[in-house]
This record gives structure tokens, C-alpha cells and sequence, in this order.
């Protein structure tokens, strides 16, 4: 509504400008009216390619929405799971056993699952589909999981240390997610 109310002000304010310059130089109204015509085609085209430009931004938002909206979903489950280990594995390094009852932990098993069946969706079907700022976001996240798995089985890392680096990939992922979810959405 303001770009229509601007531009009606812009084409008044233009005509008084035409009609002033008209007066002052007398223009061949033939020539100024073959070249307003081209004017208005070449905004029109504008516009046209505008339109199809965001027709086809909507376009990839509604094929991709379910794939990333269930992506981030997971993404965000396993955060929280991950944050209530580290919580519960920092509380038992401590001995601050009353603190450990206090978190739930129950379904995890179904939250990982969840996640590592979500991203291999994501990279083994949805891969045409989605941005590759997300898909080397997943492959970077996948490599990172395998090292801290290294790292683990080698005994270099602590439980708490593994929950640690766990999380802080598992939330770069998100952001990046998250990042392009509000650029395909245009929130």
C-alpha cells in the first residue's frame, strides 16, 4: 500500500514537472508519448520479472516446508535431550545426586532416533530439494559427530566433554537451519 501510494505521488509529482518543461520548451508530443510508452513497458517488465521472482521464492518454500520444518523440529528435540545429558552428566561429576533426579531423561532413545533418521532424510532424499548452506551444514555436522565419536572411543573425552561438543554442533546446525528457514519463508 505505501510503494502504491508512492508511486501515484511519484506520477504526480512527474506529470508537473512534464507540463512545466512542456510550457517552458515545447516539446513534439509525439516523440514524448512514444517515450512514456517505453518508459511504462520497461517498469512493467520490471514488475513482471519481480513477480515471477518471488512466485518462484514461494514456490520452493512450499516444496521445502515439511522437510526443514520437521529438520529443525528434530534439531531442537535433540538439543534439549543433549542439554538434559550434559546437565545430568555435569550434576553426577560434581555428586550432586539430588539435581540428577530432577531431570527427565525418559524417550531419548525415540528423540535420537528421531533426529539421525531426519538428517539422513535430509541428505539422502531432500537433497535436491534443500539449500546447500544446509546441506553442508548436515555433512559438517555428520563429520563433527564421527570425530567426537573418535575422540570418545579413544578415551580423550569425558562423557561431559562429548555432551558438550554434542550440543554446540547440534545448535550451530540449528542456527544455520533456522537462518534459512526465515530467508525461504521471507519472515
Amino acid at each position: 500500500m505505501v510503494s502504491f501510494a508512492l508511486g501515484i505521488a511519484f506520477g504526480i509529482f512527474m506529470t508537473i514537472w512534464y507540463l512545466v518543461f512542456d510550457f517552458s520548451f515545447n516539446f513534439d508530443h509525439a516523440i514524448t508519448v512514444n517515450v512514456m510508452i517505453a518508459v511504462a513497458t520497461m517498469i512493467a517488465a520490471a514488475i513482471h520479472f519481480d513477480s515471477v521472482r518471488h512466485q518462484r521464492k514461494d514456490r520452493l518454500w512450499e516444496i521445502n516446508k515439511e522437510s526443514l520444518l520437521k529438520l529443525s523440529k528434530a534439531i531442537s528435540d535433540s538439543v534439549e535431550m543433549t542439554s538434559k545429558f550434559q546437565d545430568d552428566e555435569f550434576y553426577r561429576m560434581h555428586g550432586i545426586e539430588d539435581k540428577v533426579k530432577d531431570i527427565n531423561t525418559d524417550g531419548y532413545q525415540e528423540v535420537f532416533k528421531q533426529f539421525e533418521e531426519t538428517i539422513s532424510d535430509s541428505i539422502n532424499v531432500y537433497k535436491p530439494l534443500l539449500s546447500s548452506i544446509v546441506i553442508e551444514a548436515i555433512e559438517e555436522y555428520q563429520q563433527s559427530e564421527k570425530n567426537i565419536i573418535i575422540l570418545y572411543d579413544s578415551e580423550e573425552y569425558t562423557e561431559f566433554q562429548v555432551y558438550e561438543d554434542r550440543l554446540f554442533i547440534q545448535k550451530k546446525l540449528q542456527k544455520v537451519v533456522l537462518n534459512y528457514i526465515k530467508q525461504a519463508s521471507r519472515i
